[in-house]
């Protein structure tokens, strides 16, 4: 072959491989590209909540009440809830928003109430409810020394004895002591109740010592029943009371359906907001709230300390719920 033709072989040869590589990245560009996936953070399990109640100036959410919420549908009964990246940040600007500025933060938060039910109704409607309680507990909750009437005359009441820092020998301080004798005469008013104390060790001096121990002590002592009462000695904090009690009421008491909180005056409200909370949380395993907190009884601290303010409360309200916390 003449070395002309060779070269005009080649040529050809190459713009038929550059003609091929061409048709090749075309249909490539064709092929449909895959959606991307949100980003998920760790599931928490959450529940599927009532109708609830909103935040509003004009309307305080009321207050904790045992009414029975509407049950959860059956295809989303015990499915946990997942955040992505953006309903967990609306979660925390709410949770935010409410604990720094309540009624002036209103059109903020149904704002951003609105734009986490687009995102995902359920996970919208579980937080409605939550901030919807946390309004009326600051607004609406009535804290009161005298034993109420009405609970249940039955083991499906449980008072629950919030706990206080120990001596560090191990003794009550009169603190403690003031919520014993409160939870006494209401263990006395409704004697088939059960009772739940609840506390861990906080006397550095005396390792083997716990609040809710030695509060079960002294109620044996006063004449209760040790049938009667259930034991969490594990926690340190008031959300821990809350998440601890609660689960330990579900496994050793599943029959119980009203929570009477017992405490101090200042503390009540942040006892009830979280042991509610937890009970609206554990309605996602069972397709109803288990229990209601229906009451509440107060010692008395004759106005020695004030009640905690919602920014103080929102850490708690945190630990109960944040999947992140």
């Amino acid at each position: 072959m003449k070395p002309e033709r060779a070269g005009l072989a080649l040529r050809l040869i190459a713009l038929l491989l550059l003609c091929l590589l061409l048709s090749l990245l075309i249909w490539m560009r064709t092929l449909p590209q895959a959606e991307e996936q949100p980003l998920e953070s760790p599931a928490a399990v959450l529940t599927a909540a009532p109708v609830p109640t909103p935040v509003s100036s004009e309307k305080p959410a009321p207050a904790p009440t045992p009414e029975t919420p509407t049950p959860t549908p059956a295809a989303l009964i015990g499915a946990p809830l997942v955040y992505t990246e953006e309903s967990y940040r609306l979660v925390s600007d709410l949770v935010y928003t409410y604990a720094a500025r309540q009624q002036e933060g209103e059109a903020e938060i149904r704002e951003g109430l609105t734009h986490l039910k687009e995102l995902d109704p359920r996970l919208g409607a579980i937080w409605e409810q939550i901030l919807g309680l946390w309004n009326g507990v600051n607004t609406e909750l009535t804290v009161s020394t005298v034993i109420p009437e009405g609970l249940p005359e039955d083991e499906s009441l449980c008072i629950v004895v919030l706990g206080f820092q120990l001596h560090a020998d191990g003794s009550m301080a009169e603190e403690l002591l003031g919520r014993c004798r409160t939870a006494l005469a209401l263990a006395e008013r409704y004697p088939l109740s059960r009772i739940a104390v609840t506390g861990g060790g906080t006397a550095y001096q005396n390792h083997a010592a716990t609040e809710a121990g030695v509060m079960a002590q002294w109620l044996c002592e006063q004449g209760v029943e040790p049938g009667r009462i259930l034991v969490e000695d594990h926690s340190l904090t008031t959300a821990d009371n809350a998440v601890f009690t609660c689960e330990l009421l579900r496994r050793e008491a599943p029959g119980v359906r009203t929570l009477a909180i017992v405490s101090s005056d200042y503390h009540l409200p942040l006892g009830v907001l979280l042991f509610e909370e937890k009970a609206i949380l554990l309605g996602a395993e069972e397709g109803k709230q288990p229990f209601h907190v229906a009451a509440c009884a107060a010692w008395d601290t004759e106005g020695r300390f004030r009640p905690d303010t919602p920014m103080e409360q929102k850490a708690y309200l945190w630990s109960v719920a944040d999947p992140h916390y």
